[in-house]
Parts: C-alpha cells; sequence; structure tokens
C-alpha cells in the first residue's frame, strides 16, 4: 500500500485524535508540573510584591476570620479546584480543603491574596497570568476570584478589622539589658551516680572546684584556662589538672575489684575551638602520659575519639583499639555540643552528642576494669605529660560511678548549660495588649551570645503577622549570625514559640552594660519595608592549590600501627621512652605536603625499637616465634652466610614481613611488573647489602647477632616504609 492508498480520516476520527492527544499532554502536564504553585515556571509577578503578605487582615479572632472567609472566597475555591487542592489531591497547599478553617489557614500562611492590591493576589494571577487550570474563560474566572478577594476584605473591615499595612519607619522593641533580664533556673537533671562535678562558677582565680559533694573533693588546678563570666574554662593552652591523690577517687568508686562500679559516665558541655584538632586532642583524660591511661575523651577533627582501658587480651594499657564516631557523620563541631561517653559491661563504650547516640559500636566486647593504674591523674586540655593540647571552652563537666540511661541523658541535654537569662522584649506598642517577645539568652563566649526559643505572649485575641525579625546589639544589627531574618509566622495563640532555632549574635563590648533590641520588617498591621540590595557579581573562581588524595598518618597512628603489625608492646620501656622522645619529629598531621625528611627519620628511629623488641623476643611462644611463623628453625644464632644460605630460609623472614607488614593484599602492577614482587625483590637485595658489610676492618662480627641485625633492619625498612604509613 502507497501513501495515496491510506484512507483519508473522517472529521470525527481526526477529532478523536486530537482529543486523545489533548488528554495525553493534559497527563504529562500533572505528572510535571502538577496542580500547586510548586511546579513549572510562573509568568506571576506579584510574588516578589507578595513577601510581606500583601496586608493580611488583622484585629480580628480566628473564627470571625475564618467566618468571613467562607462566606467568600472559600465556595469558589471549593467549587472549582478541590480535585488538586483537597487534602485528597495531588497540589499543594490544601487552599480547597473541605475543612474551611485549614484552607483558611493554608490561604493565609502561604499569602495567597494581598489586601493592600488585590488584583496582584497569588489567586487572582494564577488564573489570569499564568491560565492555571481555569474552570471557563480565564479572564472571566480570574474577575470571580477578584470580587470574592473584595468582598472578603469588605468583610473583614466591616467587622471592625484592618487589611491594609501601615508603613513606619523603625519598628522595633523595647531596648533591654541583662539587668532587664530573670535567670533561669533551669529544668531538672538527673544526678544519680555523680562522684566528679566542674561548673566553673567561680569566674576569678585558678582553681576550678568539684562541687559534687563525694569526698575527696576533686579540684582542678587552672594551669593556663581561664575562667570565663558565662561560667565555663576557656583553654587557649595548658590544663586543668587534679592530684594524683585527688584522682584516686575514680579508681575507687569504678575499678577496685571490691567497690568499684565498673561502669561510668563521662559528661561534658564544650566548644572545640576548630575541626582541625588530632592527636587526639586530650578534652578529658584519666592517665600518666601520652601512652598510658585508664580512659579518654578526644578530638580527631570532626571525630571524637574514646579509649578506654580494660582486663582484656584485646584491649592494651593505652586503652586502645580507640571507638571513634563515623568519620562521615562529623559529629564533632566547632560549637557548644554536649558530649556523653558511657561504660557498662554490656554495650561497652557508648557516645551521645546533644542527647542522641551517635550509633557508633564498640570494636571490642567490654570487659572488667581491674587493671586501672590508681597513680594516674585527671586532666582536662592535654595530656599529663603535655603534648595533646585541646583547645576549646569546657563549659561543664561531671563524671558518674554508673552509666547514665539514655532517657536521662537527654534530659541533662534539654536541661541546658551555663548562665540563661529571660529578656521580655516588649511589643504592645505595635499589636496592643500586653504583648512581648521573651528570649532565652545566654553569653556564648567573650564574643557572642546565643538567643533561643523566641516566644510571643499576649493577652490580645488578634492574630499578628511577624516577619523577618532581627537581633540589634548595642544599637547595630550585625549581618551575620541573624537566625531569625527568614521568619514569617502568624501568631494565633498565646504563648507560641515562633522558632526552634538558636540564633548567633556577635558583638559584645560588656555584658553587664550591652543593650538589646528587635528589628522588624512586618509587626501586626505595620511594615517597615527591608529592601534587600542586588548581591555582588561573583568573582573569578579560585579553586586553590591542588590537595593530595592521599595522607600520611600522624604520629600517634604512626605508633599505633607498628603496634598493631608488630605485636610489640607500646607500653615497654625501650618503645614508651623513644616514642615520647621522638614524637615532636613524626609527621604532625596527615597532610602529605607537610612530611618532610626529619619525619622520616623520626619514623625509621620508632621503627628500629619495635623491631628489636620483636627480634629479641626468643622465648618460646613469644613475638619472634609468633611473628615469624615457622621460622623456628631459622638460624638465628648462625652468621649470615649459612642463615641465608638456603632461599627457602631467606622466604621465613621475608615471607611475614611482607604479609603483616606491607599487606598480604598488595596486588597490582606497577610500572609492568607485580607490585609484591617489586617489594621482594628490594628486600632480597637489602639482605644481601646487608650481609656484605660485616667481617672487615671496622665492621661487625658476621656472626649470629648480625644475623639477627640483619632481621631487624628488614623489619625497619617495613615497617618505616609508605606502604604502612601512606593511606
Amino acid at each position: 500500500m502507497t501513501a495515496f492508498d491510506i484512507p483519508k480520516e473522517t472529521f470525527g476520527e481526526k477529532l478523536r485524535r486530537w482529543i486523545g492527544r489533548l488528554a495525553a499532554a493534559s497527563a504529562l502536564a500533572l505528572l510535571s508540573v502538577g496542580c500547586g504553585d510548586y511546579g513549572g515556571p510562573s509568568t506571576d509577578t506579584s510574588i516578589a510584591a507578595n513577601s510581606l503578605g500583601g496586608g493580611l487582615p488583622q484585629g480580628l479572632s480566628v473564627a470571625e476570620q475564618v467566618t468571613s472567609f467562607e462566606a467568600t472566597v472559600f465556595p469558589v475555591l471549593r467549587a472549582n479546584c478541590d480535585g488538586c487542592h483537597d487534602q485528597s489531591g495531588p497540589g499543594a497547599p490544601m487552599i480547597a480543603h473541605s475543612d474551611s478553617p485549614t484552607a483558611w489557614a493554608s490561604v493565609v500562611d502561604n499569602q495567597k491574596v494581598n489586601f493592600n492590591d488585590p488584583p496582584s493576589s497569588r489567586l487572582v494571577r494564577r488564573l489570569i497570568g499564568d491560565l492555571h487550570y481555569c474552570w471557563s474563560d480565564c479572564a472571566s474566572d480570574a474577575a470571580v476570584m477578584l470580587a470574592e478577594i473584595l468582598a472578603w476584605q469588605q468583610a473583614i473591615e466591616a467587622s471592625g478589622g484592618t487589611t491594609g499595612g501601615v508603613d513606619v519607619v523603625g519598628l522595633t522593641s523595647s531596648t533591654l539589658t541583662t539587668a532587664d533580664g530573670t535567670e533561669e533556673v533551669g529544668s531538672d537533671r538527673d544526678d544519680r551516680g555523680i562522684i566528679a562535678r566542674w561548673d566553673f562558677k567561680e569566674l576569678t582565680g585558678t582553681t576550678a572546684f568539684d562541687t559534687s559533694g563525694v569526698a575527696p573533693a576533686m579540684d582542678l588546678s587552672l594551669e593556663g584556662p581561664e575562667l570565663m563570666t558565662a561560667h565555663g574554662i576557656e583553654i587557649a593552652a595548658g590544663r586543668a589538672i587534679a592530684t594524683a591523690a585527688d584522682s584516686l577517687k575514680l579508681y575507687d568508686r569504678i575499678a577496685d575489684q571490691s567497690s568499684g562500679s565498673q561502669t561510668y559516665t563521662l559528661e561534658l558541655w564544650i566548644a572545640n575551638v576548630n575541626t582541625t584538632q588530632d592527636g587526639p586532642a586530650r578534652i578529658i583524660s584519666y592517665s600518666r602520659n601520652t601512652s598510658s591511661r585508664n580512659f579518654m575523651l578526644g578530638q580527631v577533627a570532626y571525630q571524637y575519639s574514646v579509649r578506654n582501658r580494660a582486663f582484656l587480651e584485646a584491649s592494651n594499657n593505652n586503652g586502645s583499639p580507640d571507638m571513634e564516631t563515623y568519620d562521615v557523620d562529623r559529629d564533632a563541631q566547632a560549637t557548644l555540643q554536649h558530649v556523653v561517653v558511657t561504660y557498662d559491661q554490656v554495650s561497652g563504650r557508648q557516645i551521645f552528642v546533644d542527647g542522641v547516640h551517635t550509633e557508633d559500636v564498640d570494636p571490642i566486647r567490654a570487659g572488667r576494669l581491674w587493671n586501672w593504674n590508681p597513680t594516674y591523674r585527671l586532666v582536662l586540655g592535654d595530656e599529663v605529660s603535655g603534648g595533646r593540647q585541646w583547645l576549646g571552652q569546657v563549659r561543664f563537666a561531671a563524671i558518674y560511678d554508673l552509666p547514665l540511661p539514655p532517657s536521662s541523658i537527654l534530659q541533662n541535654y534539654e536541661a541546658g548549660i551555663g548562665r540563661r537569662i529571660t529578656l521580655a522584649f516588649d511589643v504592645s506598642a505595635w499589636v496592643g495588649g500586653n504583648s512581648t517577645i521573651e528570649f532565652s539568652l545566654t553569653q556564648l563566649d567573650g564574643y557572642s551570645y546565643l538567643f533561643c526559643q523566641p516566644t510571643f505572649v499576649t493577652d490580645s485575641a488578634d492574630t499578628i503577622r511577624l516577619q523577618n525579625m532581627r537581633v540589634s546589639l548595642n544599637g547595630v544589627i550585625p549581618v551575620s549570625g541573624q537566625g531569625f531574618r527568614n521568619l514569617n509566622v502568624l501568631v494565633t495563640g498565646s504563648p507560641q514559640q515562633l522558632s526552634r532555632q538558636c540564633s548567633v549574635v556577635g558583638g559584645i563590648i560588656d555584658p553587664n552594660t550591652d543593650t538589646f533590641q528587635l528589628v522588624f520588617e512586618q509587626l501586626g498591621i505595620f511594615q517597615d519595608v527591608v529592601v534587600i540590595p542586588d548581591p555582588p557579581p561573583p568573582g573569578a573562581e579560585v579553586f586553590g592549590d591542588p590537595v593530595p588524595v592521599l595522607g600520611i598518618r600522624s604520629f600517634a597512628r604512626v605508633n599505633a600501627s607498628m603496634a598493631a603489625v608488630t605485636g610489640a608492646d607500646p607500653e615497654t620501656t625501650e618503645i614508651e621512652d623513644a616514642y615520647e622522645q621522638l614524637y615532636q619529629q613524626l609527621p604532625p598531621t596527615t597532610d602529605l605536603r607537610s612530611f618532610v625528611a626529619a619525619n622520616q627519620v623520626g619514623v625509621a628511629k620508632l621503627g628500629a625499637e619495635y623491631c628489636d623488641e620483636l627480634v629479641d623476643d626468643d622465648v618460646p611462644n613469644g613475638l619472634r616465634e609468633t611473628f615469624f611463623i615457622g621460622a623456628a628453625g631459622f638460624g638465628w644464632n648462625q652468621p649470615p652466610v649459612t642463615a641465608f644460605a638456603n632461599p627457602a630460609d631467606v622466604d621465613l623472614v621475608t615471607d611475614p614481613i611482607l604479609d603483616s607488614v606491607i599487606g598480604a593484599g598488595l596486588r597490582g602492577d606497577v610500572m609492568g611488573a607485580r607490585a609484591r614482587d617489586q617489594v621482594e625483590t628490594i628486600l632480597d637485595q637489602l639482605l644481601i647489602d646487608l650481609s656484605a658489610n660485616c667481617g672487615g676492618a671496622g665492621e661487625p662480627l658476621c656472626d649470629g647477632e648480625y644475623t639477627q641485625s640483619i632481621v631487624k633492619g628488614l623489619c625497619t625498612a617495613a615497617v618505616s616504609s609508605g606502604p604502612l604509613h601512606i593511606h
């Protein structure tokens, strides 16, 4: 059949085809744009004009406003818009809800009418401007909607309400100081089992007193930190430390075999100064030095790290393995946080941040705490021996001899911290009645205040629109930290919380004389329009210096890695002494760009100590036999020429190093050759070179001791190499 043979469509068939296309197009429009205002482009220019709510109704109760709405706009919406904007429809908002108060709230809260300029109301412009689902003719439908909005406006004004906004200059609250506020007592805390507590309310001096009431008092000597007027200590250097005699209370109440609970809780309100501290930087530690402790809470960038010494084979004297919060969660932030660590015999270590469990799991099972050392000292902000400085604020700290349950942790978080004041800003001049906006105010640090829980309190029955509230400090509205700038709420009851957010406002001059004031863009029928200038054009995009995708293990992790792969105890006297001498020569950060030759020398020296401990431990089933599996018959006491004569004997030494240190999973090719084969070749050549350096003038004897030195050299080369420390 050719094209000329196709029968022509009848008029009816053509009509049905176009109706089908129209139906399909309508369905696609519903799927892609939807019935509501949230989809598709809009030609409606009234959106910008509606930024203030366009003179929303004032002076009437909600019930009175709903009554006038039911008699005017509501019937039109129900008759023509309920297919999309009813409770069961796909559109939003629900301006055609079968419940008239709900529909009224959707219209008012979403600013669908503008009584200052009714023709620019969103309900009108969607019909005449966007041709949005008109039910007959769009121009006629828009005229019907406009008539009902005008009728609604007349009904409101006839009932004594107002619909027009009054422009004013300087729409502000009363001015207050902290002396005008009421100090909050705070909600009840759960302090069951508390054995040490520091509120840091001393204001002056160099001692933070233990206020738990449990003897002996474990007072902290402030060796660098300074007390804050807002209650707390600012740690910019130094530490807060208790004596060993006073710290013994922790051992007696927690770890003692006869009287200890074998459980504990650490509770702190802290503010990390940044999210780059490493080490871990010591927030609180019960320890002797960098490698001997009973417990510790520290910071590693965005993570919190917890160590706990337990009577377990899997736990060492440093409290490792560390339990760290998941790095992707970024639980540690440079802001005020409530951080709690609990330890019990079921779950082991658990971490809670701002009342919420981080869901991180202790990598080892729980165990008794009988092997705690009673001579250690409690310290905040650094290690007892120094070298692990943490910077930030400690606003509160407490230790319990029991694990607080999650409900109590949440309760203590909600109780808050520090000196809190309630300020009631008077706005009666603008909205009538006895009307105030209450804030909970806390001095966050020496530079800024924290404003929380804004609550509108009034004896007026009128509905009140409030928009764009900012906090003025000493007559200046700070540009940053205005967390209530986007506030746009309709007050329909009292008391009504305006926001669950808090806002940090900086610019403290003197906490005793600083003045505060609230500034509004709209409050009730009054408005002081804020003109937002156009942002400056963006500058040239700067990508900065390239950042390496690889990192280097920092000093603490170098030490931990060597201990893990060799099995040697990092608290062995020789290793511990070497580490204390070398840690400043080890890599300070994980940034590969900071690695210098001195760091490599330090790593090699520490590696030599670990390999000495490994090879010299020749007791049955000791470190040497455990590490070098199958090498019990190796010629450890024979000269190199004999001990390494057989390639199979060489493999008894090199294979464990390859597998345990370099990594059995070292796969793939490097420059066309297997990576593992290349590393093995390097070790073999190193063995040959070392074997040739004995027996000559000024050289060591070619005896069994030198054979062991060669193995130590191979081991040191491996534990100091990139495959172990670059990640």
